[in-house]
């Protein structure tokens, strides 16, 4: 060898071995790492001193060395490796996009040695570096076109995975997802282990679903969450997502929305089903369910989102991972503001997952809190949601369901920290329901059986209500031993709970229950026990308590005990006090059964006279206001009105709260109007009120009286001044303080003093809204009411605004007083008040219907021409459309009401409004007979006719009614029922009269006595029918028509009657259609029926004919429809 040719091998022999260690830290990077390696800059630094020698010797190297093919292309791909990684860190170094002059160079020495030795055999090794110094100098079609000749050339190369994928990238950032799928594909059949399988996987899946071939990528997306999350060594084979890194999170986190998105493209939670079965490999069906139920929930489509959730629970529900994703579908449909659902699905929850069920086999609950949580939130939920529907309405159905589910919690969480609270809610579902026993039982428990908490004292209490009240139902032995149950309860309350409020009471009413029972020894006892407290009772229970005492040491001979009892007693009385000592109670008692002998031997006179002895006598005795009272009694036999008056107003005075007051009031009513003193009663009370020298109690109940008379006399000043005085004076009890600000309102609405009657409306809804604890139902009532009349003056204040031009500033103060009257209506509706909301809601919607309507009636700007008017008042349509449309919606919302069974004012309104604003679908109306002219009308065939005089009152109260004196007909007709029962008509024509005057539960009974009468008549039938529905009894309603048509299957009246009946109230339109193609059928009527029938057909989806509605005979109700019903 040459001396020159060996310096040369030994600087490219030093060069080979220098770079080397530089090259292997570099060589693990590929093009790929240009992409996803983090980039650290240090602006300081230039390419290594080292680095510019070495590409300096290579270039020298090549300038001399024209010999060795082997050496010279080694030396061009190590040149072009330097100049590669050199522009790489100097852009790097720099700017990102700035001109990569190395790289060119890198390029052009690659293309010179694939030029110059074709055979050389790292040319793989070449074509890459190649490939990526045109990605790195913006040349991606070159790099992509090299990586293809790679391929190609060389099908066996050791990086033909990274080619493939590097293709498959490049492929994909031009949008060339079918050759970019094949590149990654290529990659995945290799190895599943190489570096580049994952990704590979994951954007071949990507590529498919760029295609739309959603359901093909979904194996490729599923096999990125497999390589990240299998670890056999983990339970169930899946490593928890929570363990994993950060990237490999983020990618299976990628992965599965990109996938839930695929299953939303195609159909949900079904298709998800559909893909697991394909699989034999499910482990990851929850995140799939999981996943899609979040996008869904994402997207607000909360009920879509709820159902993914649930089809896992359904698929797998013992799975860990079931309950969570039950609880995610509840908060769903929570989200979505589906409140039926939401209480669907904890019923579910529940079911599923209670102790005992099979998900908690081998699991012990200690360890899945999440769930015992939610089992136990999702109890009490559905609980107290059944409990307050049992408080709505009422039913023993809902009360049971409620106690069942109450009485699971409790079997489930007995020593749970709300287990008393709620056995105590358990034991109330019961007392309301009427199950007194039970709640006995339970308020005991909930007393007793617990540690002692802030609410033990108040069940033991409600314990002894329930004994008392039940013990109200009960007659002989059964009364006797619940009444003993009831005292011993009693006893051990007082005992438990000495420091609540009524254990005293309690135990003062024991012992008087003891003393009834005539334990004698025993009463003495628990008389001594109250009288024994400390501290001591109030004097009232001291005085019952000395009381029973002295009476019963006196029913045993024990004259001076007894003696010792009525002293003490006597002398905690006060003056006002009933009881007196043995001897003057017996002198009473003595004289009154004078005064009886006389009246039974019928000296009223001389009996009155003794009656009023008993008071002189005995002033302080307790029969001192019967014997008054039954003198006073003689007086008005006698028609002696003065003495009667003199002796009934001196029992007010002396005793206000007498057990005769309401008697008492009747009788001075009496007396006055016999003795043409009409006012003087009114007058009366009122001095009562204003005596200082009454107490407040009786003051106060005065005071309403002599309003009430004054407002019976006419005489409405009088009646309003004592009102006012009411509501000044006594506050409390606030209802009927409230009741008072009322009837103020009433009487300043019929004098026209608007101003006086809204500014007590407002009193009204303040006192209701302070009330606190005295807040009820009325006062709810009343307050709702006073602010459904506030909402007026805003509404009629929005009806009067009138839309001119220009229309867009008038357009603006209607809105804002639209505003203003929703917001009075809404805070109306807010009391919850049935019959308030619903004239809430019509007036709502009607809110909406005037603005629509005054839209389409607004004034037009002027010199418009035809054309433009056309225009303009298509415009003037679009904006009033959506108007009319929430009206209808709303008054549909109001009419809805109806299967929860309301049927009042409002609900009758939005009726009239639907039939208004939608006649095709709402004007449906109803067939009707008048009343009749004869008195033997429906009368049986050979049943007699009616005599002349019946015929002759029958047709004077006809006569009346047809004068439209409806009140003196009804009289007249009324009668007529007494004197001859048997008889339809005089029933028949109430009936109707009655409906006329919206009387609908009397028109129903009156009808429903005809139809007693005349079971087989078909219009009679047909008319209760119309008034039960009237009366809002639609079941009733449809047994009625049905009886009409089993009576008569021709009666065309009863089929559209029911046709109406099944439509608007009933919402059976199938058996609505049945009923007016019959009716049809029958009549051969065409409009308008002809069109409900079509609008029907619409709805139902039908358009063939349905066979005639079938006429069964129905029973008549088990009893009849009483006054007073719903109407």
């Amino acid at each position: 060898m040459r001396p020159s040719s060996f310096g040369l091998i030994l600087c490219l022999g030093l060069l080979l071995t220098a770079v080397p260690a530089d090259a292997a830290r570099k060589r693990e990077r590929t093009i790929k790492d240009l992409a996803s390696r983090p980039v650290v800059l240090d602006t300081n630094r230039k390419v290594e001193a080292g680095s510019e020698r070495a590409m300096e010797n290579y270039r020298r190297f090549l300038e001399l060395q024209n010999t060795d093919p082997r050496l010279r292309a080694e030396a061009l791909r190590r040149l072009g490796d330097l100049n590669l990684e050199g522009g790489e860190i100097e852009r790097m170094a720099s700017e990102v996009n700035a001109i990569d002059l190395q790289g060119a160079e890198a390029i052009s020495l690659y293309s010179a040695l694939l030029t110059a030795y074709p055979n050389y055999p790292r040319n793989d090794e070449v074509l890459y570096q190649l490939a990526r110094a045109y990605e790195t100098t913006g040349q991606p079609e070159k790099a992509l076109g090299t990586l293809d000749q790679l391929v190609s050339r060389f099908p066996t190369t050791s990086q033909l995975d990274e080619v493939q994928f590097r293709r498959g990238e490049l492929l994909f950032s031009a949008k060339n997802y079918n050759a970019a799928q094949d590149a990654y594909a290529a990659v995945i059949a290799r190895d599943s282990k190489s570096t580049f399988y994952e990704e590979s996987l994951y954007k071949h899946g990507w590529a498919l679903f760029k295609r739309g071939l959603n359901e093909e990528a979904l194996p490729s997306f599923m096999g990125v969450v497999e390589q990240v999350l299998s670890d056999p060594a983990k339970p169930g084979g899946v490593k928890p997502l929570d363990k994993v890194s950060r990237a490999e999170r983020e990618l299976v986190d990628d992965t599965l929305r990109v996938v839930s998105i695929a299953f939303s493209y195609l159909e949900g939670a079904e298709s998800v089903g559909q893909f697991l079965a394909s699989r034999d490999d499910k482990r990851f069906a929850h995140l799939l369910y999981s996943r899609l139920g979040d996008l869904f929930v994402e997207k607000e489509r909360y009920q879509d989102g709820a159902a993914a959730y649930r089809a896992y629970v359904a698929q797998d529900p013992n799975s860990e991972f079931a309950p969570p994703l039950a609880m995610q579908a509840i908060e769903a449909y929570d989200k979505g503001g589906f409140a039926n659902l939401v209480l669907e699905g904890k019923q579910d929850f529940v079911e599923r997952y209670n102790f005992g069920t099979a998900y908690w086999q081998g699991r012990d609950p200690a360890g899945y809190e999440a769930v015992t949580s939610a089992l136990n939130k999702s109890l009490k939920d559905v609980a107290s949601y059944y409990h307050g529907t049992a408080q709505t309405s009422k039913k023993p159905v809902d009360y049971s369901e409620a106690a069942r589910w109450y009485r699971t919690y409790l079997q489930s969480f007995p020593k749970d920290a709300a287990a008393a609270s709620t056995n105590l809610l358990l034991a109330e579902t019961l007392f309301e329901s009427g199950d007194l026993v039970s709640a006995a039982t339970e308020f005991e428990r909930t007393a007793y059986d617990y540690p002692k908490n802030d609410k033990s004292a108040a069940a033991a209490y409600s314990a002894l209500v329930a004994y008392q009240r039940h013990e109200a139902t009960l007659d002989g032995a059964d009364k006797a031993a619940w009444n003993q149950r009831s005292i011993d309860a009693g006893v051990k309350f007082a005992s438990a709970f000495p420091e609540h409020p009524d254990s005293g009471g309690v135990l003062t009413r024991s012992a008087e229950q003891v003393f009834a029972l005539g334990n004698l020894p025993r009463a003495i006892e628990l008389a001594e026990q109250v009288l024994a407290r400390q501290p001591p009772v109030d004097v009232a229970k001291q005085r019952i308590a000395w009381t029973i005492v002295g009476q019963a040491n006196f029913d045993q001979k024990k004259f001076a005990e007894a003696e010792q009892g009525f002293m003490a007693a006597r002398n905690v009385a006060g003056g006002d006090d009933k009881l007196r000592v043995d001897l003057n109670e017996r002198l009473a008692q003595s004289v009154y059964r004078q005064a009886e002998a006389k009246r039974t031997e019928g000296d009223d006179s001389g009996a009155a006279e003794a009656f009023l002895r008993v008071a002189a006598l005995s002033p302080d005795s307790k029969i001192r206001t019967t014997a008054e009272y039954d003198a006073a009694a003689q007086f008005i036999n006698l028609k002696n009105w003065s003495r009667a008056i003199e002796v009934l107003e001196g029992i007010r005075r002396s005793a206000p709260q007498n057990e005769f007051a309401a008697d008492i009031t009747s009788k001075l009513a009496v007396a006055y109007s016999e003795a043409g003193r009409s006012g003087d009663a009114a007058r009366e009370f009122e001095q009562i009120a204003l005596s200082k020298d009454q107490d407040a109690a009786v003051r106060r109940e005065a005071t309403l009286q002599a309003a009430d008379l004054y407002e019976k006399a006419a005489n409405s000043t009088r009646a309003v001044a004592m009102l006012e005085r009411f509501v000044a004076n006594y506050p409390s009890p606030l209802a009927e303080s409230i009741e008072a600000r009322q009837r103020l309102a009433d009487f300043a609405g019929k004098a026209g003093n608007a101003q006086r009657q809204t500014a007590l409306q407002r009193e009204i809804i303040k006192a209701d809204q302070g009330a606190g604890a005295e807040r009820s139902d009325r006062t709810r009532l009343l307050a709702a009411r006073a602010q459904l009349a506030l909402a007026e003056p805003a509404r009629d204040a929005f009806r009067a605004v009138r839309l001119v031009a220009p229309l867009q500033k008038s357009l603006a103060s209607k809105r804002k007083a639209l505003e203003a009257a929703l917001t009075g209506y809404r805070e109306a509706a807010g009391y919850r008040v049935a019959s308030v909301t619903t004239l809430a809601t019509f007036e709502t919607a009607e809110l909406y219907r005037t603005l629509g309507r005054d839209i389409m009636q607004s004034e037009r700007p002027k010199k418009l021409n035809a054309e433009e008017l056309e225009a303009y008042d298509s415009l003037l349509e679009e904006q009033a459309f959506p108007f009319e449309e929430q009206a209808i919606e709303t008054h549909g919302v109001n009419i809805a009401r109806v299967s929860e069974g309301l049927y009042d004012a409002g609900i009758r309104k939005s009726y009239v409004a639907l039939a208004e604003m939608s006649p095709g679908r709402f004007a449906k109306t109803e067939m009707t007979q008048a009343p009749v002219d004869r008195p033997s009308a429906f009368a049986a065939s050979g049943q007699a006719q009616a005599a002349s005089r019946i015929e002759s009152e029958f047709a004077r109260a006809l006569g009346l009614l047809r004068a439209n004196d409806t009140t003196q007909a009804s009289l007249e007709f009324e009668l007529l029922t007494q004197s001859q029962p048997e008889l339809v008509a005089p029933y028949f024509n109430p009936g109707m009269v009655l409906r006329q005057r919206e009387q609908y539960a009397e028109s129903a009974a009156a009808l429903a006595a005809a139809a007693e009468r005349a079971p087989g008549n078909a219009t009679v039938l047909t008319e209760l029918g119309v008034a039960l529905r009237a009366a809002g009894q639609f079941d009733g309603a449809r047994a009625a028509y049905q009886r009409a048509i089993a009576a008569d299957p021709n009666y065309a009246p009863a089929y559209r009657n029911l046709g109406t009946l099944l439509d608007l109230y009933l919402t059976d339109p199938a058996a609505a259609l049945a009923a007016f193609e019959t009716y049809q059928s029958l009549t051969g009527e065409d409009k308008p029926v002809s069109g409900w029938i079509a609008e029907l057909k619409q709805r139902v989806g039908r358009t063939e004919p349905a066979a005639p509605a079938p006429a069964e005979p129905v029973e008549p109700p088990a009893t009849e429809p009483q006054a007073g019903a719903m109407s």
